[in-house]
């Protein structure tokens, strides 16, 4: 455990020294606590996830392999399904699609697919028409019973139509225009709550421009 929270650490610590290297010449870099920007956070974080998304939608438009085609139509349930579902014990907000879609049934319709994927595809070995599997029994016409044989077979999901497509990568524009006006909302609650409760020795404490890159 101890290991895990050191590299924590280190991988925060590169965060910031990569925000102060970008952006100190023009600005003072002020660094937040987390607990302080936990929905900010967490929507600038679903955006890159659902961006990304788009991204695998353009590269499944393309003649691909079957294990490319496959990774991609996986992550892609994946990563999507990760914006809806339950947050760890950290607590970070997850979208909720009766807020999101209540003015937009028909949209809502392809999210339940995409949910439905990732609950009983990927996530979940469930029922459903994505993964159908059986087992048979091979016995030898040749009264040879010792060659008896038990197999298996199965139909798997590897990729999406071109319709599909067109409908999931509406689904997620649609989801990234309200995320937008998420981050906005919840930014400039981080704006007016650190100027309005961190005292100037704190905020100073948090300045990131003076810190020497090791």
């Amino acid at each position: 455990m101890k290991k895990l929270d050191k590299t924590l650490t280190e991988r925060l610590k590169q965060l910031f020294l990569q925000a102060k290297d970008e952006f100190s010449e023009e600005y003072i870099v002020v660094a937040i606590p987390n607990f302080f920007a936990k929905k900010f956070i967490a929507y600038c974080a679903m955006k890159e996830d659902l961006e990304l998304c788009i991204e695998y939608i353009k590269l499944l438009r393309t003649e691909t392999s079957k294990v490319i085609k496959s990774g991609l139509t996986y992550s892609l349930i994946s990563l999507y399904g990760k914006c809806f579902t339950d947050a760890s014990k950290n607590s970070y907000p997850k979208l909720e699609p009766n807020s999101i879609f209540k003015d937009n049934p028909e949209v809502g319709q392809n999210h339940n697919t995409l949910m439905e994927l990732r609950h009983q595809f990927i996530a979940h070995r469930g029922e459903t028409n994505s993964e159908i599997a059986i087992s048979f029994l091979l016995i030898p016409k040749a009264d040879d019973l010792e060659q008896t044989q038990v197999r298996f077979s199965q139909l798997k999901q590897m990729g999406f139509s071109q319709e599909d497509l067109d409908k999931f990568e509406s689904l997620i524009q649609y989801i990234l225009d309200e995320l937008q006006k998420k981050i906005e909302k919840t930014g400039q609650k981080i704006h007016d709550g650190f100027l309005e409760n961190f005292s100037h020795d704190l905020a100073s404490s948090l300045i990131l421009n003076n810190i020497k890159n090791e």
